[in-house]
């Protein structure tokens, strides 16, 4: 995701592509130092289902670290991932063309067993599919079930949309089909854990842990709508039907959202704007900064200085002002207002406005002035 985006020039990048490498890498180097098992990927490698050759590039570069360092990587196919037409690749479709050792990509729904250093690994997956084929989850996966043995670990991997699930900033930018899967589907107590991908806020449908049914979420902040929402990836941990699973924060940047409302009587609301933004970190961050203006305040903002006052910011994603709008009072006289003098309409103008008399009479002076 490139948006609040700049050119890194160091290595002529977009900025926030660098922010995405970043957090994969200590994704990958988590896992490596920790010597896990295997590393499961739930979907979305990009945002669109034709990414870039650099994008393509940075992934491909950091995501064979973990099958070289003997990890076994699973990947499904998530939505984001997923062609438009059948018949055509998916933009992971590459990794099984060249028979990377170590990796499997799975596109349907199927059983894989993945050989680990502590045993065989039962998955089961459920990539996103068309939607005229989610239809066959509902007997596909109570067959996978059956064949669980209960010797051993088993996992269920999805990239789906569940029922229950509290959604975020990728309702707007999912490739949707409206298929919404029954969590009941998903709970069968031969899985030992659930690791499902497409929502990006990280939550557990399954309060009984039994089994844990689980969202990672993004590993990267996307949009202000994230702003409060911590990332990572989650480490699990399965011992002797025992399971333990622990969220591990990701180093994602932040964003800060200012909002500062002025009052009418503010002689200064510059400095107020100034002072609010120093209540705030902006160091390495994302910033919007929206300022309320209220109709009738006698002093000018000095945008300069409030920019100014900004420049800490990674970047800053907008400065809005919302101007009070006031509905004008027409003067009394109607077509007799027309035949009046400016200064008369002037001075009709200021008593509307209730102005005394001392502030009225430095206005003449200075229109006179002007007028002549």
């Amino acid at each position: 995701m490139l948006n609040y985006s700049k050119l890194d020039p160091t290595t002529g990048l977009e900025s926030r592509l660098i922010d995405f490498f970043n957090t994969l890498d200590f994704i990958i180097d988590y896992a490596i130092k920790e010597q896990v098992d295997a590393v499961i990927f739930a979907g979305d490698a990009y945002k669109t289902r034709d990414p870039s050759p650099t994008q393509q590039r940075g992934f491909g570069e950091r995501i064979k670290r973990v099958p070289k360092a003997g990890i076994p990587l699973i990947m499904v196919v998530g939505n984001h991932d997923t062609p438009n037409a059948e018949g055509k690749a998916n933009t992971l479709d590459i990794y099984s063309a060249l028979e990377v050792e170590n990796m499997w990509v799975s596109r349907k729904s199927e059983l894989i067993n993945i050989p680990t250093k502590s045993g065989n690994l039962q998955v089961i997956t459920a990539p996103w599919l068309q939607k005229s084929d989610f239809k066959s989850l509902g007997a596909d996966l109570p067959h996978f079930y059956s064949k669980i043995n209960p010797a051993e670990a088993a996992i269920l991997v999805g990239h789906l949309e569940v029922e229950g699930a509290s959604m975020g900033s990728e309702k707007g930018l999912a490739i949707i089909n409206d298929a919404t899967i029954p969590l009941s589907l998903l709970t069968d107590k031969r899985l030992s854990y659930v690791a499902l991908g497409h929502i990006h806020k990280y939550q557990n449908l399954n309060p009984s842990d039994n089994p844990p049914v689980i969202y990672s979420g993004s590993p990267e902040r996307i949009d202000f709508g994230e702003i409060k929402e911590d990332k990572g990836f989650v480490m699990i941990e399965i011992l002797k039907g025992i399971v333990k699973y622990q969220f591990v924060k990701t180093p994602a940047r932040d964003f800060v959202d200012i909002h500062c409302s002025l009052k009418p009587e503010d002689n200064n609301p510059t400095q107020t704007v100034i002072k609010e933004i120093k209540k705030h970190p902006l160091k390495d961050c994302i910033v919007k900064l929206t300022i309320d203006i209220p109709a009738g305040i006698g002093t000018d903002l000095a945008m300069d200085q409030v920019k100014k006052a900004l420049v800490e910011a990674y970047f800053i994603a907008g400065i809005s002002r919302n101007l009070e709008r006031v509905n004008r009072e027409m003067l009394e006289g109607g077509k007799e207002m027309e035949k009046l003098m400016p200064l008369q309409a002037l001075q009709k103008y200021w008593q509307a406005k209730k102005y005394d008399q001392k502030r009225i009479a430095e206005l003449e002076k200075y229109a006179s002035e002007l007028l002549s």
